[in-house]
């Protein structure tokens, strides 16, 4: 249930649908192109499934979204309103990038969510040819193991075993890998500390760095660390 302002300004009823809890991760989620309601909650692990659902249906009824039945499944796609809430939710990170983005703080780390991001964030156009599997052996608060697969200019992120031969081991501090996907350190560098290290052949080591766009906010976080 929205809480409402009970005041006629359009501020208000535009926090109205933003300001509630998660709803603003959720539209960031639709907006970087995920559909099915299980890719939007791997977005926000921490989101309760029920109140997720909750917020759908919230942001249908509102307009924001539409939910669409394919293939014996349900989608979730941004209407044109959904849309342009873009820039608002994209201005909204680059605003705390500037002025309220630091260092990780332990309750942020989560070597799963990490990986995910970086499947959504993969640079398809720079991906070899073949299959490449790579294991995430990260360490630290927050660290677990974690695999991505890279096929045919598709990328999935794994939290079992998907069974395949590992072609690249990433060993690696779980808060450094935050820091260097947020834009807060470069990978040289966590490789230069120790803090990553890369473990496979010299071809797949040398490219790894190159796969991945990072966060749309990495830019401005770097810049305002500066």
């Amino acid at each position: 249930q929205m809480t409402s302002y009970n005041e006629y300004c359009p501020i208000a009823v535009g926090a109205e649908l933003l300001g509630d809890r998660w709803t603003p991760l959720v539209l960031r989620e639709l907006i970087i192109g995920s559909r099915r309601f299980n890719e939007i909650h791997r977005g926000v692990p921490r989101m309760n499934r029920t109140l997720l659902t909750q917020r759908l249906r919230s942001l249908e009824r509102r307009g924001v979204i539409e939910r669409v039945e394919i293939d014996g499944g349900a989608e979730y796609r941004l209407t044109e309103a959904g849309k342009e809430l873009e820039p608002i939710i994209w201005s909204l990170g680059q605003w705390a990038a500037q002025w309220a983005f630091g260092d990780p703080e332990d309750t942020q780390l989560d070597a799963a969510l990490l990986v995910w991001r970086l499947h959504q964030f993969v640079a398809l156009s720079k991906l070899p040819a073949d299959r490449v599997v790579i294991e995430f052996v990260l360490t630290g608060v927050g660290g677990r193991r974690v695999w991505l697969v890279l096929d045919r200019g598709e990328a999935t992120a794994c939290v079992v075993d998907p069974g395949y031969d590992v072609d690249l081991v990433v060993d690696a501090d779980s808060r450094a890998m935050h820091r260097w996907l947020l834009g807060r350190a470069e990978f040289k560098d966590l490789q230069r500390s120790g803090d990553a290290r890369l473990i496979g052949p010299t071809k797949l080591v040398r490219a790894f760095p190159t796969w991945f766009a990072l966060s749309p906010f990495a830019a401005d976080v770097a810049a305002a660390a500066s």
